[in-house]
């Protein structure tokens, strides 16, 4: 059981790392930024999303520029380029919305453009958006608590952890539900029966407020990258 807290805490901290430096990544080759985007140009919808659903990105600009066009891009990391995903128009009260069907799973840095062509246009500040595989889940604990699971740890009230058929017991699962996400790591196997393909712990679905069988979106957490030598 220490070992694994150890490695849960781990990489908790590893998922962290990726995600910021993510974030601090920037566009390499000779691509000239966008300019300063005019006061104020806001933008909504990144945080996590399931697979195959649309991703609505809303935001505000100046009511000035009502009519002018919206692109909603996503940087690839492959290219270092950044990708149209939706486009968009600004209405006359300043707002906007653009629907992206999300069809790739990982963490994307996001954001949006307005008017103008690749040199003059003005970013929006940038959003991380996370697209899960989705799966059927159910939940347990009533019943079994003081039992060891598969992976030979105490099932208790508190336990936070997911049971799967296949992956190895520790595998750390970054799981999310509506707008919560967790990590957690296969404590057990299961479930064996219906159409689910996860078992939460109670612990891990009171994080969630997860209450009945659903759907959730999964993701295995990557193991955190290592430093370049010098």
């Amino acid at each position: 059981m220490r070992t694994l807290t150890i490695r849960f805490a781990v990489l908790i901290a590893a998922f962290a790392v990726i995600s910021s430096s993510a974030l601090a990544q920037e566009p390499s080759g000779g691509a000239t930024a966008p300019a300063a985007a005019p006061a104020p140009f806001r933008l909504s919808g990144g945080g996590g999303a399931l697979l195959g659903k649309k991703v609505r990105f809303r935001g505000t600009v100046d009511a000035k520029l009502a009519g002018r066009s919206v692109v909603v891009q996503a940087f690839d990391p492959a290219t270092q380029a950044w990708t149209k995903q939706a486009k968009t128009t600004v209405k006359p009260d300043g707002t906007f919305l653009a629907r992206w069907k999300a069809r790739k799973i990982g963490q994307f840095r996001t954001r949006a453009l307005i008017g103008g062509s690749a040199r003059t246009a003005a970013a929006s500040p940038e959003l991380t958006l996370t697209v899960f595989r989705p799966a059927i889940a159910t939940w347990y604990g009533p019943g079994f608590y003081g039992n060891k699971t598969a992976c030979g740890i105490e099932l208790t009230e508190t336990l936070v952890g997911v049971a799967h058929r296949t992956l190895p017991c520790g595998t750390m699962v970054a799981v999310h539900y509506g707008a919560k996400t967790i990590l957690a790591p296969v404590v057990d196997r299961g479930p064996f029966g219906g159409k689910a393909k996860w078992d939460l712990t109670k612990g891990a679905a009171d994080l969630l407020g997860f209450t009945a069988t659903d759907r959730i979106g999964t993701m295995t957490a990557a193991p955190a990258a290592q430093p370049a030598s010098k």
